[in-house]
């Protein structure tokens, strides 16, 4: 932001002004990612002498490039008394400085060969970098070689398996859902959106509201900068999840009934465990961890499912179950905790779903049951805490808003399909292996969220001799 003859930095961009090699900035509609790296370009040209490459993907013609904004950046600068008039030469289609700085203005897809031969340059600037290519990235960064040289990247991310994506955020996601941010000695990486910027301006807010209302998917991929999640069949909408937040409170509901930690060990190397923790309705905790073995990930489920007092531990009894139920026999031996191995491809529990139709004759297999019970509590949670309509909170859920990393809850949550099988009409998910073919990560915290509530075939306590406390048991 440009104002009173100074160049205004908000916090989200300041790093931009030390020295990294890599320097992404990436999210949603209204951050000011272009206005400010633009400002920031004419004033290292004009303070260091820099030179900078602006490239995209594709470029057509001038005006598909950032010209026109570093031209109305220098005219406004120069108008600010920033930098002397007449300092920079404007051409038709590049820019010099008197100090031997310069603007270049490239389309990368038509010319990827040529990047070979960019010498000299000691800044690059990528805008709109979501659609450059792996090759282009393959061989930009070897080519942009001067001491002290820099790649600046601003983006706004469509799908997760993009390259640029995979390249500079998906390695560090963990970080920058617990802090926004990643650093490290190459590379400063960070998510900006509309609340990062303090000149949002209202136009832009009533559009964004507008979104927001009229279609809640596209307003988290434009304005929240999130990857492109508008996936014909999900069978949970974020605007249910975002209702559920403390939802107990919006229904000065007091938690209570059974405490259920649930627990799911990884399916492969790569994916994490995940582990759930609720009193009745309330979710209180959901968490993943990578690291640790099998052992150490049985201990860690055990000692949570002990120091909440748990009633019930849940566990996914697929795969590596056989060892989970193992590891688990000899920890609980004497304790009042009752271990429920929940299989997701065993038929669905007997009963009854809805209108007199039987559990058997509705869903294919357990692990589509009880997504879908879930998928019923969120939805009557959004018609109780926004429409008003009344339910018994016991068949709603409530997820804390202290969940560390709820917005990567909220992803996998909206991830998981129904899948389609010609012929069929039982209710059927797409599998974590088909999820994982499609470059989908495992939901992992999802799936134990799930199974936290999945304890209806569970005998009643008083036939298993646990002792369930009275209504003035709470999590405090």
């Amino acid at each position: 932001m440009i104002q009173d003859g100074k160049v205004l930095t908000p916090e989200c961009f300041e790093t931009l002004l030390y020295p990294k090699r890599l320097k992404v900035r990436y999210g949603g509609r209204g951050a000011g990612k272009s206005e400010d790296v633009a400002e920031k370009a004419v004033a290292f040209a004009y303070q260091m002498g820099d030179r900078w490459l602006c490239g995209r993907e594709y470029q057509n013609s001038i005006d598909d490039s950032v010209y026109g904004l570093i031209v109305s950046k220098i005219r406004l600068m120069e108008a600010e008394g920033i930098i002397p008039e007449g300092f920079f030469d404007v051409q038709a289609s590049l820019i010099y400085g008197r100090n031997g700085s310069c603007f270049k203005f490239v389309g990368l897809a038509r010319n990827v060969e040529s990047l070979k031969s960019k010498y000299g340059y000691t800044k690059v600037w990528l805008e709109e970098a979501e659609t450059i290519s792996d090759k282009t990235w393959t061989l930009l960064e070897p080519s942009i070689r001067a001491e002290g040289s820099e790649i600046w990247i601003t983006f706004n991310p469509n799908e997760e398996a993009a390259p640029t994506y995979q390249r500079y955020v998906k390695p560090y996601e963990d970080a920058i859902r617990e802090k926004g941010f990643y650093i490290d000695d190459l590379i400063d990486v960070r998510k900006v959106g509309w609340q990062d910027n303090p000149w949002f301006p209202d136009v832009l807010r009533q559009q964004m509201e507008r979104d927001k209302a009229l279609n809640y998917k596209k307003y988290l991929h434009v304005w929240e900068g999130e990857c492109n999640a508008d996936y014909d069949d999900s069978i949970i909408e974020p605007e249910w999840i975002d209702a559920a937040i403390d939802a107990h409170v919006k229904l000065n509901y007091r938690p209570r009934g059974e405490i259920v930690t649930s627990f799911d060990p990884a399916d492969s190397g790569k994916d994490a465990k995940g582990l759930a923790q609720r009193q009745g309705m309330f979710v209180k905790d959901v968490r993943q961890w990578k690291d640790g073995d099998l052992d150490d990930a049985i201990t860690r489920a055990f000692d949570s499912a002990f120091e909440s007092r748990a009633d019930i531990l849940v566990y996914d009894s697929i795969g590596v179950g056989a060892g989970v139920k193992v590891g688990l026999a000899n920890r609980v031996a004497g304790r009042n905790l009752v271990v429920h191995g929940f299989g997701g491809g065993d038929a669905p529990t007997a009963g009854i779903y809805k209108d007199d139709r039987l559990n058997k004759d509705v869903f294919k297999n357990k692990r589509a049951q009880y997504w879908w019970l879930l998928r019923d509590r969120f939805e009557r949670t959004y018609q109780a805490t926004v429409k008003g309509e009344y339910f018994d909170p016991e068949t709603m859920i409530s997820l804390s808003s202290e969940i560390k990393e709820l917005a990567q809850l909220k992803a996998e949550l909206v991830r998981q399909q129904r899948k389609r099988t010609s012929g069929s009409r039982l209710i059927q998910l797409v599998s974590k292996d088909e999820m994982r073919a499609a470059g989908i990560p495992s939901p992992n915290m999802a799936d134990a969220l799930v199974m936290a509530f999945a304890v209806d075939d569970i005998p009643k306590p008083q036939d298993l001799n646990i002792h369930i406390p009275a209504v003035s048991h709470y999590w405090r």
